[in-house]
């Protein structure tokens, strides 16, 4: 087994978000500020630029007067969404962070009106990062509650979302949950059997969304010559929010948003819930077909880098 060199950068101003620390292994590189989040507000192949967009200007304005400021890159959310209970601002300093001989350990502080905390823990391994999204339940009841772990995908990429072919005979197998601003007609989405391809557009301010059962576990996304894939465990007999969705992903003109979910869980007071997944970046061209072929045989080198299983029609 092979000994990572990891190397550790601090950042005193980055962009407008404050101090930040760069963290590499020699391939990868990945930024968290320390200012605000927990957030990973940069990840990329070493010297490329960031598959991640770090700069979304939407604000909400709160019942309590202060601002909730969507900023970019990866953040945690609690689902089932509402406001303001999931707009709890990351705007502050946190409260603590930590070294680790492979990554970091991001720690927020505790939201004063939820009493959630969340951290954020992102480790190197030798194929890829892998990110550990955590949720501590603080209050004085137990509180069901998915975690909702969002990417937003820098722009003018092209994502790629697996379809399941499993046979169910008369049965049907999938189920494609929508939102009321939604089109399903809308240009920037192209559906297929095997996939369904999501680009994203700059001029375009319209939003779209789609959700369901991401039962393959993975979605890749491709921009600035890299392939970003993001893979997460689906469970088949879980309970998902949002009519059982695993996967979501909402596209507008300042990116858009590669949303994983976990099953929605009864968390304990003191309890800690985690919500895996593991990113790749492979150095790949850009996706210029929706030709379901096309778009297997650009992912086939992928799929033996990363361990991603193709979707492949049903017999």
């Amino acid at each position: 087994m092979k000994i990572m060199s990891i190397i550790y950068k601090e950042i005193h101003q980055y962009k407008t978000y404050g101090k930040a620390i760069l963290v590499s292994n020699g391939k990868l590189e990945f930024i968290a500020t320390l200012d605000i989040g927990p957030r990973v507000m940069h990840v990329s192949l070493v010297g490329m630029p960031s598959v991640l967009e770090d700069e979304c200007p939407l604000k909400t304005q709160l019942p309590d007067g202060k601002t909730y400021n969507f900023f970019g890159g990866h953040r945690i959310w609690h689902n089932p969404e509402a406001f303001p209970r999931s707009y709890m601002p990351d705007n502050e300093p946190l409260e603590s962070y930590e070294m680790l001989k492979d990554g970091i350990l991001l720690t927020q502080k505790e939201e004063p009106w939820t009493h959630m905390k969340k951290s954020l823990e992102v480790r190197f391994e030798e194929d890829g990062i892998r990110i550990r999204n955590l949720i501590t339940n603080l209050g004085a009841w137990p509180v069901e509650f998915a975690i909702w772990s969002l990417s937003i995908g820098s722009r003018d990429g092209r994502e790629v979302c697996p379809i399941v072919q499993r046979e169910t005979g008369f049965l049907p197998n999938k189920a494609f949950v929508s939102w009321p601003y939604s089109r399903m007609n809308d240009p920037r989405v192209h559906w297929g059997q095997r996939y369904v391809v999501v680009d994203q557009n700059r001029d375009d301010y319209s939003a779209f969304k789609f959700g369901y059962a991401n039962e393959l576990g993975w979605v890749a996304y491709f921009v600035h010559g890299q392939c970003f894939v993001k893979t997460f465990n689906h469970d088949q007999s879980g309970k998902y929010p949002d009519m059982n969705t695993s996967y979501q992903t909402y596209s507008s003109y300042w990116g858009v948003e590669l949303e994983s979910l976990s099953p929605l869980k009864q968390v304990k007071p003191s309890e800690t819930y985690t919500h895996e997944e593991k990113w790749y970046i492979v150095a790949s061209d850009a996706l210029k077909s929706t030709d379901e072929d096309e778009i297997t045989a650009l992912l086939k080198p992928i799929a033996e880098v990363t361990g991603i299983e193709l979707p492949v029609i049903a017999l």
